[in-house]
């Protein structure tokens, strides 16, 4: 990696003193909470949840609620809350090339305070809030950020369609539900294009840049192509933590599923705890709010599992995936200077900024 590249990355740009113009160019969580699209996500969420609840008595909920197993759900809270601790080595791996001097537990907490924002924002906007975490905190630029949580992002996409596709052939055969295969004929098409989209732009980024006049949209648009890019060599690793990950997933809802003596196979789990994390990325709806849920009932009953049971079991998976990360979100950001974590606005810009 060149010097000038790495420059962009560590965001150590000159900048010009115009500050009306980074004053319009600071990332704030209140601003987004406060607009249009954010309010109409939380209305169409609580609809759906609405909907989710009332298939549904609130007595039946909270009767089934009282025969859990305690034991279990600390256990499907860890198995949830450790994979923040994989995610956080995996991502430290993919960046190592920029020399970056943090450690595993800095990017967890990281990872998890804007994925907490997600469950708050529409369409994964806690990302973008991810990205200004890593540069208030480490000096890396926004965009290399952005580009390299994209691309664990993706390998989350990939790794969780393969889990998904295997799941569904071993469980169903050659009797797989026209639900799901009307999804698949969706989701595949959506991947490969995905991929494909970012294979071209990795290979022909010299002559995107070309279409740009101004050297400091040139300098985002490399950055960020430099955090999409890895290594080669980590492809097995990538693999082999991102499936850990997502197994650490499937944990939570098998001791889930355990504290409420519920009996569901290990394949039927997998099934269910994959297809639930791909509704999260609905963009209508924070972290898929309400379509998981929706969702879930019916992954539920593709297995054998009626709404009596599966509705509890939701309500308690949602406890802990959902509603846990939003509250111990709100608790490090009131403890963010305890936790040592930077979380406001930083005063400089990367990037030049444009000549007047």
């Amino acid at each position: 990696m060149g010097a000038s590249s790495l420059s962009r990355i560590k965001g150590s740009y000159p900048t010009r003193r115009d500050q009306s113009l980074k004053q319009d160019k600071k990332f704030s969580l209140k601003k987004e909470f406060l607009r249009k699209r954010t309010l109409l996500s939380f209305a169409l969420s609580f609809f759906l949840v609405y909907l989710f609840l009332s298939r549904n008595t609130a007595g039946d909920i909270v009767r089934s609620l009282k025969t859990v197993h305690p034991f279990f759900l600390i256990l499907a809270f860890l198995s949830h809350y450790l994979s923040y601790v994989v995610r956080g080595y995996r991502w430290k791996k993919m960046i190592q090339q920029t020399g970056f001097s943090g450690k595993t537990f800095d990017l967890a907490k990281i990872i998890f305070l804007f994925q907490s924002v997600d469950c708050v924002l529409p369409a994964k906007l806690g990302d973008v809030y991810g990205a200004h975490l890593m540069r208030v905190n480490f000096s890396l630029s926004r965009s290399f950020s952005l580009g390299s949580i994209f691309l664990w992002r993706m390998m989350d996409f990939v790794v969780t369609m393969l889990i998904v596709i295997v799941s569904i052939f071993a469980l169903f055969g050659s009797k797989i539900p026209r639900e799901i295969v009307s999804a698949m004929k969706v989701v595949v098409p959506c991947v490969l294009v995905l991929l494909a989209c970012v294979g071209i732009f990795l290979r022909s980024h010299k002559w995107v840049l070309t279409q740009f006049r101004s050297e400091r949209i040139k300098g985002l648009v490399d950055s960020f192509r430099q955090g999409l890019r890895f290594n080669v060599r980590l492809i097995p690793f990538l693999l082999i933590s991102t499936t850990a990950i997502w197994f650490m997933e499937a944990g939570r809802f098998y001791f889930v599923c355990k504290s409420m003596d519920v009996e569901i196979s290990l394949l039927s789990v997998l099934f269910i705890s994959t297809c639930s994390a791909l509704l999260t990325a609905v963009p209508f709806t924070p972290s898929g709010l309400g379509a998981v849920e929706l969702g879930m009932v019916g992954l539920l009953a593709f297995v054998g599992i009626g709404n009596t049971v599966a509705f509890p079991l939701i309500v308690w998976d949602r406890l802990i995936a959902h509603w846990s990360q939003l509250f111990l979100g709100i608790v490090l950001v009131l403890f963010s200077r305890a936790a040592n974590l930077k979380i406001w606005q930083f005063k400089e810009e990367e990037g030049p900024l444009p000549e007047k």
